[in-house]
């Protein structure tokens, strides 16, 4: 038995929480609340993760918790902000598996009033017309509807036949009563959209038709939804938190657990994209579709959330979330955010050890808390023969853990005056944070160090606050000559490897767990069984990558800049070596950037022997394919790998550099490299996996040109892959001035609202108001042409178009000169229907097809040093390559 959810009764001082057993009942269990906190005494019977005794204080009371920690605030002070909630939680719940919840997805459909539009959650005039809930658990569709005001009920039922569990009402009240009777056994309540939109609009569309007593009913505990304000695209938007039943917005969990944007987030869109299916299609507007065709608006809501069912069915991002909350003992909506999930598990893991962890600290507004990042390699451009790609197995876990780095195992940090100042003086002279990093691989204190440099002196500023002043020569050998358990971070941080940090053994547990549930999916016959694993393994993962960037957020409990900094710049030194090994292999010469090396990016390397064998190969003189170079490259790879050992001690005095491991990841047979993050390869070998089978060259991987990129035309995404698949597999100049040619012609012939550029509007509230203020404010072109969108509704009484709001997807169309004066015009990418008025503007579409055609393909084509000029007539510059807007 485990939980769905819990509530903190702060006047009653109790823990309530709802479970759900394996009988499948819902079960109501209250806890006494456990204020409690630890304070310094060298008496006390507990300890700290930094080795100090403390004692503690424990009660039910909070008033006595209070009275309690006033008296012992002159001391130092841990664990007194832990959640009572996440405290209950670890001490009742933790290692139990997670419940089998009970889901219901749900969509609502909403009146339009043909004087007022459509109406906003906030007020929500226009009744609800339709509800369909699927209880996922009874695998069962549900639909509750209001016949329009024009049709009799024997109509209306006759049209409904068809569909299963459909029941009508004569009005909104006992529809609304219905639907919350279907969701009293509902644990968690899903839609797309429904944080923003589906449940404020119940909850106050519940309050208008029947009372705000009612709207206990969404919750558990005779409670009300909690209002919430929340953030989302430059504007503020106001939802409700249910309390004991969960909602969580499908729409939120997808762009959460999946890493690439997509052109619309529309509920059609990504239907298409996930299932190849889609919404139900109709003419005209959806009012009229209500009252003109009951039936198809029936389907049309039973769809929606029928895609919903789907989505999970294939994604499962619910029993991720919930699986993930109950490894680390939070709440399912905890899921959501960036660090508390993290922190629970490592204060889960302190107290396995019994380990007290210490309060958050409070931190100065103006604190600097920002670390260098990782280092990313400028490429040498154009097309490169025989690309091979090495990288490092989580080079950011691993650095943690291959230098012990936790709070408790900092020694004393090399004061970086020398670096602080060097980066200032970038900064002054109009560089970035990021672009005052380039080029440096460690802190120059390390680095002077590492040359055990006599004249330079050096401040050591130790842990407990004391200084010393030393020569750079003498740290180097109280680091690395004095049999101390000390290692040096590329960041001048000293830690110690005496004890395991607590994060550390964290990482190492995650990743033994983790790789034992591979195995025992990877031994699953049954296809059930395997999902059970693999649902478990990919919370280990998703643990694992979450935690550097947790423990790098000041709001973090745990947050060090020297961890940070020390994580990174340590990486980044990895790499230089990773890189500088390669180019010895190949070349006999230990240099990062040599002949071989084409490109780094954080914990790879892209290298290339060609360059080296080339001639030899031409001459005759050498054997070579793709099987030779596929065993060549392996050979590298472990070569790099098995160097790690050494090289961490000798640069960091660590006896773990075992745990830096690297493997070959691709190998391909071209590769076009343009700037930083931009290139593709046409890979054929990937981790041992052919891609040249059945008459194929290979599988065109592409990063940061990114061809299904969320801001490029559908159309153009899809030519550009066109023209990159061609010219990595050997297209000339002349087959691609044919093929620009004919595309040019068939896009020139398309309507003009199809050449606009996608974009996301954000702060358009902010603006729009900034404009009333101002008569005239400065804004970005898509901010502009989106306001003139919803101008020009008003200005056709157009209450049927959707508005733009904050966070919209939109495509953005130039126009020619006009009365109005406007230079563009945006409109929604998720609108099915383009009004008449809209269809009549005066599009410039020339100025389209040059940005949107010419521009984008001599971008691409330019890096090769071909001259289109003459034959298409674009500019030859590539500078601006898949640059598609923000």
């Amino acid at each position: 038995m485990s939980y769905i959810d819990a509530m903190f009764d702060r006047a009653g001082d109790r823990i309530h929480v709802v479970e759900r057993d394996k009988q499948d009942k819902r079960q109501f269990k209250t806890h006494p609340a456990q204020y409690v906190f630890y304070y310094d005494d060298p008496k006390g019977k507990h300890t700290t993760v930094y080795g100090k005794s403390c004692s503690r204080f424990k009660t039910q009371s909070a008033k006595e918790f209070h009275k309690e920690l006033k008296i012992q605030n002159n001391k130092n002070i841990y664990e007194s902000d832990i959640n009572p909630i996440f405290r209950c939680l670890e001490e009742n719940y933790l290692g139990k598996d997670a419940p089998e919840l009970h889901v219901g997805f749900f969509d609502i459909e909403v009146d339009f009033d043909p004087e007022k539009g459509f109406s906003k959650p906030e007020d929500p005039f226009n009744p609800v017309t339709a509800i369909t809930i699927y209880l996922q658990w009874l695998d069962q569709l549900i639909t509750l509807a209001v016949p329009p005001k024009t049709m009799n009920m024997d109509t209306a039922k006759k049209f409904c036949e068809s569909f299963d569990n459909t029941y009508l009402f004569n009005n909104e009240s006992d529809m609304l009563q219905t639907f919350l009777d279907i969701i009293d056994d509902v644990d968690v309540l899903s839609g797309w959209n429904s944080e923003g939109y589906d449940i404020p609009y119940m909850v106050n569309r519940v309050t208008k038709v029947l009372s705000r007593n009612d709207t206990r009913r969404f919750c558990l505990w005779n409670q009300y939804p909690k209002k919430r304000t929340f953030e989302r695209h430059g504007t503020s938007n106001v939802t409700f938190d249910l309390v004991g039943r969960v909602h969580m917005d499908y729409m939120q969990l997808y762009r959460k657990y999946t890493y690439e944007e997509r052109h619309s987030y529309s509920l059609d869109a990504i239907s298409e994209f996930e299932l190849q299916d889609s919404k139900t299609p109709y003419e005209g507007t959806l009012d009229q579709l209500y009252n003109q065709d009951f039936q198809k608006f029936i389907e049309y809501n039973r769809q929606d959330t029928a895609l919903l069912g789907k989505l999970d069915k294939k994604l499962k991002f619910l029993d991720l979330a919930n699986e993930l909350a109950h490894a680390n003992t939070v709440m399912l909506q905890t899921t959501m955010g960036a660090v508390a999930v993290t922190e629970q598990a490592i204060i889960n893991e302190a107290h396995e050890r019994g380990l007290i962890v210490p309060n958050r600290k409070q931190r100065l507004t103006d604190e600097d808390t920002s670390a260098a990042g990782a280092y990313v390699a400028y490429p040498k451009k154009g097309l490169h023969d025989w690309i091979g790609s090495i990288d490092i197995n989580s080079l950011y876990p691993s650095a943690i853990r291959a230098l012990n780095m936790g709070n408790e195992t900092i020694v004393g940090q090399l004061r970086p005056t020398m670096t602080d100042h060097v980066i200032k003086t970038k900064m002054g002279k109009g560089s970035s944070f990021a672009m005052a990093w380039e080029g440096l691989f460690a802190s120059i204190e390390y680095t002077k160090v590492m040359e055990q440099d006599k004249g330079c002196e050096i401040t050591i500023d130790w842990i407990d606050g004391s200084q010393d002043i030393k020569s750079a020569a003498e740290i180097y050998q109280m680091i690395f000559d004095s049999n101390r358990k000390w290692m040096l971070s590329a960041n001048g941080t000293i830690f110690r490897y005496d004890i395991e940090a607590v994060v550390p053994g964290l990482l190492k547990r995650w990743y033994a767990e983790r790789k034992l549930l591979q195995d025992k999916m990877r031994e699953c016959k049954d296809e059930k069984d395997r999902v059970f694993w693999d649902k478990r393994q990919l919370v280990k993962k998703i643990n694992l990558n979450s935690l550097y960037g947790a423990i790098l957020n000041p709001g973090c409990r745990f947050f060090d800049k020297r961890i940070g900094q020390s994580t990174t710049l340590t990486g980044r030194t990895i790499t230089k070596h990773m890189d500088a090994y390669v180019n010895e292999c190949m070349t006999g010469t230990y240099d990062h950037m040599g002949k071989s090396i084409v490109y780094g990016d954080t914990d790879s390397a892209y290298f290339s022997v060609w360059p080296v064998i080339r001639k030899e190969v031409q001459e005759g003189t050498m054997a070579w394919d793709k099987n030779m170079c596929t065993q060549l490259y392996d050979k590298i790879s472990q070569q790099t790998s098995d160097s790690f050992p050494e090289f961490m001690k000798k640069a960091f005095h660590s006896p773990y550099g075992d745990i830096i491991q690297c493997g070959r990841e691709v190998v391909a047979t071209k590769g076009l490299f343009i700037t930083k993050k931009r290139y593709a390869l046409l890979v054929y070998d990937q981790e041992g996996r052919r891609f040249d089978t059945e008459g194929e060259q290979g599988k065109t991987k592409v990063m940061g040109l990114d061809l299904k990129r969320s801001d490029t035309p559908k159309v153009m995404q899809d030519f550009l892959k066109e023209v990159l698949d061609e010219v990595l597999m050997g297209a000339n100049k002349e087959e691609m001035i044919d093929k620009i040619l004919k595309f040019k012609q068939e896009f020139t012939n398309r309507p003009g609202w199809e050449k606009g550029s996608p974009k996301r509007v954000n702060n358009l509230t902010k603006y729009g108001k900034e404009e009333k203020r101002l008569g005239k404010a400065n804004m970005p072109g898509h901010v502009r042409a989106s306001l003139n969108w919803n101008t020009g509704r008003r200005m056709n009484s157009d209450n049927y178009s959707m508005p733009i709001i904050d966070g919209q997807k939109v495509i953005v169309c130039k126009l020619k000169q006009n009365p109005m004066g406007w230079t563009s015009i945006a409109y929604p990418t998720d609108i099915l229907h383009l009004p008449q008025w809209f269809q009549e503007m005066p599009f410039n579409d020339s100025e389209m097809e040059q940005t949107i055609v010419d521009q984008k393909v001599e971008n691409l084509l330019g890096v090769l040093g071909w001259d289109l000029v003459g034959a298409t007539q674009t500019a030859n510059t590539f500078n601006n390559l898949f640059d598609f807007g923000e």
